[in-house]
């Protein structure tokens, strides 16, 4: 099954930016995320106003933000499924919280920025 190429033109007119800056950001962005995944590094990449997707030991989980999941699904079912299912409000990420607070050790890779900044594994006690 082939996948439709991301349609960098209309994300570039949407964002009223050049399609040559959409295409460098993403391309940064992968090759980041490509070095930290193939060093077996534990990794958070940020997609802004989305949230945070988490690769740690092997597991991969996403965290949304509440703002995000609010004006996709409207706040009446928002508050009707995911605050009642214990499952589901692991997946709700607080906006403004430091990606360092979700994640124990490894990269941060803030997109669309594409910069990338460690984070420490604690001191053992």
């Amino acid at each position: 099954e082939s996948l439709d190429p991301l349609q960098t033109f209309a994300v570039a007119a949407v964002l009223g930016l050049p399609r040559r800056r959409v295409e460098g950001a993403l391309q940064a962005t992968m090759s980041l995320l490509s070095q930290c995944l193939g060093t077996g590094e534990d990794v958070a990449l940020v997609l802004r106003d989305i949230g945070v997707l988490l690769v740690e030991r092997h597991k991969v989980q996403m965290r949304f933000y509440h703002n995000f999941l609010e004006a996709v699904s409207g706040k009446e079912n928002l508050e009707k499924g995911v605050f009642k299912i214990q499952e589901l409000l692991d997946m709700v990420a607080p906006q403004g919280v430091p990606v360092a607070a979700l994640t124990s050790f490894g990269s941060i890779i803030i997109f669309p920025e594409f910069k990338r900044e460690m984070v420490q594994a604690p001191l053992p006690r």
